[in-house]
């Protein structure tokens, strides 16, 4: 854990022996009463935290405000939904990245099913968000929004950012090819799921405006192409 996020209401009372961020604090950091740690209230400050007393059920703690976490990166990424375990790793590492939105939808081509899974239903994709922030050093998570269809993600962008669909259709150019406008302050990337676009979502995007570009000839896993492309795209918006 490279910070120890907490919820603020949290502060307000003992947190409990079996808890896994106390755990890492006593048996990775060997830690103490009056020992100091990194720390960080979940959108909201990074800073310091101590345990100052031991009680029955757990360790009271308390945080010291220092700063104010850098902000999201402006990138979104419009994702046809995975299987709920690829799904869950991706929302840690995006969230690691520094994403500021991530749009899930079902598609025409993946199981109907995925986002009605646990994941979803009971809010756990919150804790791979969480997990991803606190491995980024960062109290800030992404913006989660789902959808039962690709035309139910696609509104409401940043004016005049950069659009990019990456597809395996036959035809398209590659990314190593397009000639990317460096002035474009945010962007949109979709991947679509593991069995890729249909006819009918292609043509949906291209509508939109999206620029549907390949990664290469080689047939990606939707987690792999989701870090490739949002690195390619953070580092031609000047983070990477």
């Amino acid at each position: 854990m490279n910070l120890i996020l907490f919820e603020e209401e949290e502060l307000n009372s003992n947190l409990p022996f079996s808890d896994p961020r106390l755990i890492h604090i006593r048996d990775i950091l060997h830690l103490k009463e009056d020992d100091d740690f990194a720390a960080g209230i979940i959108g909201g400050f990074r800073g310091r935290a101590k345990l100052i007393s031991r009680g029955d059920s757990g360790w009271k703690v308390a945080f010291t405000a220092l700063e104010e976490s850098p902000p999201l990166l402006p990138l979104t990424l419009v994702l046809g939904c995975p299987r709920p375990p690829v799904a869950k790793r991706l929302l840690r590492d995006m969230s690691t990245l520094g994403l500021r939105e991530i749009r899930v939808c079902s598609t025409d081509l993946n199981e109907k099913s995925y986002l009605g899974s646990k994941l979803w239903r009971e809010g756990l994709w919150r804790d791979a968000l969480i997990n991803g922030a606190v491995q980024g050093g960062s109290t800030l998570i992404p913006a989660v929004r789902t959808g039962s269809s690709l035309e139910q993600v696609l509104d409401n962008f940043p004016s005049g950012a950069e659009m990019i669909a990456f597809d395996n259709d036959e035809g398209i150019r590659s990314y190593s090819c397009w000639n990317n406008n460096p002035s474009y302050s945010s962007a949109v990337l979709t991947i679509g799921p593991e069995r890729g676009w249909s006819r009918r979502e292609r043509n949906i995007l291209d509508s939109f405006g999206f620029l549907r570009l390949h990664l290469g000839k080689r047939i990606l896993r939707t987690e792999t192409a989701c870090s490739v492309g949002a690195a390619l795209l953070l580092e031609s918006l000047g983070f990477f």
